[in-house]
């Protein structure tokens, strides 16, 4: 079994390798994802928090009332603040009246701070605002602190702080976090590689060399790793294994030897054995004669019944015809039909008793539009009680066959028979003829409105001893019957049917040559 394995598409190293280095990768670039996000939000705190404290210092300069209203000192004050403080973009000075508030001075006459009538409400009440605003390409914090002149707040300092060199300085440090991330990741899959290698691939290799020595012919190869870890402890079990199999081999090519000369004792139980098979042999012969008795009897019960069902009911028949004083005419015709079914009767008892030689009949020229309507008298008294209409329609001047009269009415009869057995009062059983001249073949078709044949045993209806029947109604040799007659007047039995809607059957021969 060892010969059919072959190496995977990465060793046990590399998926070692591959797994702690994905695990370094996600556990890495995560933490300095989640440090660089950290770092991001501190350095805003403390930029907001210097913002806060720049306003408020701002806002402590103004001493009194006229320095608030004097806009060109504070026009002065505020451009030395921003050459002072870069990162301060505007500068707002405003002054609180009755009616609202109004800008004293500004770094920007032509735009305003967008803080709101309620923003100066709130920094009215003594607080000081502040909100981070992100624009497309620039971020930068808001304040707004109000300015106490005689314990009262006369005015506000509203100003805009930038963070873009903050914003640049967390882009440059997050591009060095991931490069130094990146570096470490490579320095610890290349260790983790070497260490590997040390620790695994090594008794690995040590493993797979005893293998092969063994798969060589060498059975007690042993494996050579010394070590307290788990290899350490495979190896001596590994060893323990192969010296136990060298034992076992020894063992087992003793016990071959005594298995050999056990067989030759086997050898001639079997020859002991094989006279016996002999003697059951010649009981099982036996046995078949038997059943094949069995089954002429069978037979030959099928085949009577139907003939004399038949006389039963033209008795009835005449019966009835004499009690109503008919014509000679029609007691005629009546004691003809009995008279030709009993000699058929007395034939078919001869033919079975004599089935073990079954000579083949002399064929003869067969007229099947005659024979049909003779076997549809035989089965015509029983189709009132039956309720079942019969409908017969056969082409004129059908070329003859070439076979055995009484064994194709036979077959007829039979496919007549089951017909009208399968099917319910009040439904129709059709019986045609027709000549196929493409293939010069002539063509007996019985059909039927009754129940159906299942598709999963219709292959098995022509087996012998097969029917569908309910016990004491059916033998199931019937269509075993007809269909081996078939094949010996040279032709084929076919079967249509669908549950529920009705069975055909299709009896095809062939017409002699010379005959159109």
């Amino acid at each position: 079994m060892l010969s059919s394995m072959r190496p995977s598409a990465l060793t046990i190293r590399q998926k070692l390798v591959f797994l702690a280095l994905g695990i370094v990768v996600v556990v890495s670039f995560g933490f300095t994802v989640l440090q660089l996000s950290l770092s991001r939000r501190w350095v805003e705190e403390d930029l907001r928090e210097r913002a806060v404290s720049f306003a408020r210092e701002v806002a402590a300069t103004i001493g009194d009332h006229r320095e608030l209203e004097s806009g060109v000192l504070l026009r002065r004050q505020i451009q030395l603040i921003l050459d002072a403080r870069q990162n301060v973009h505007q500068l707002d000075i405003l002054a609180f009246a009755p009616g609202g508030a109004r800008v004293v001075a500004t770094s920007h006459p032509g735009s305003r701070l967008p803080f709101s009538r309620r923003d100066a409400d709130q920094v009215r009440r003594g607080r000081v605002l502040s909100r981070l605003v992100t624009g497309d390409q620039t971020r930068y914090w808001e304040v707004m602190a109000p300015v106490v002149i005689e314990d009262a707040i006369a005015g506000a300092v509203a100003a805009r702080f930038s963070l873009d060199r903050a914003d640049a300085l967390a882009a440059r440090v997050r591009r060095w976090a991931f490069v130094l991330t990146a570096a470490s990741v490579v320095v610890m899959g290349l260790l983790m590689g070497l260490a590997v290698q040390v620790v695994v691939n090594r008794p690995l290799t040590r493993f797979m060399e005893a293998i092969r020595r063994v798969r060589a012919g060498d059975p007690a190869a042993p494996v050579h790793v010394v070590s307290h870890d788990e290899f350490g402890v495979l190896a001596g079990h590994f060893n323990a294994m192969m010296a136990r199999l060298a034992a076992f081999s020894e063992e087992l090519k003793a016990r071959v030897a005594e298995a050999t000369r056990e067989l030759e004792e086997r050898y001639r139980e079997v020859a002991r054995l094989n006279e016996q098979l002999f003697a059951l042999q010649r009981r099982l012969s036996q046995a078949e004669r038997l059943a094949l008795s069995g089954r002429i009897m069978a037979e030959v019960a099928h085949e009577v019944g139907t003939p004399l069902h038949s006389v039963a009911g033209h008795l009835e028949l005449l019966r009835k015809d004499i009690d109503r004083n008919a014509g000679p005419e029609a007691l005629v015709r009546r004691l003809g039909i009995i008279d030709t079914q009993l000699a058929r009767t007395t034939e078919i008892i001869a033919r079975l008793l004599d089935l073990p030689r079954r000579p083949r009949p002399e064929p003869d020229l067969v007229d099947l539009g005659r024979l049909i309507e003779e076997t549809v008298d035989l089965v015509r008294p029983g189709l009132p009680a039956a309720r079942v209409e019969l409908r017969v329609a056969s082409e004129p001047r059908l070329p003859p066959v070439r076979g055995d009269r009484t064994q194709l009415q036979q077959v007829v009869l039979n496919l007549l028979t089951n017909a009208l057995d399968a099917t319910d009062p009040g439904g129709r059983v059709e019986v045609a003829a027709r000549a196929l001249e493409s293939t010069r073949e002539v063509e007996i078709e019985v059909a039927d409105t009754g129940r159906g044949i299942p598709q999963a045993i219709q292959k098995e209806i022509f087996e012998p001893f097969f029917t569908t029947k309910p016990p004491g109604r059916g033998t199931g040799l019937g269509l075993s019957i007809s269909a081996q007659i078939v094949r010996e007047h040279g032709g084929r039995i076919e079967v249509a049917s669908e549950v529920g809607r009705g069975t055909s059957f299709r009896v095809i021969l062939p017409i002699p040559e010379g005959r159109a």
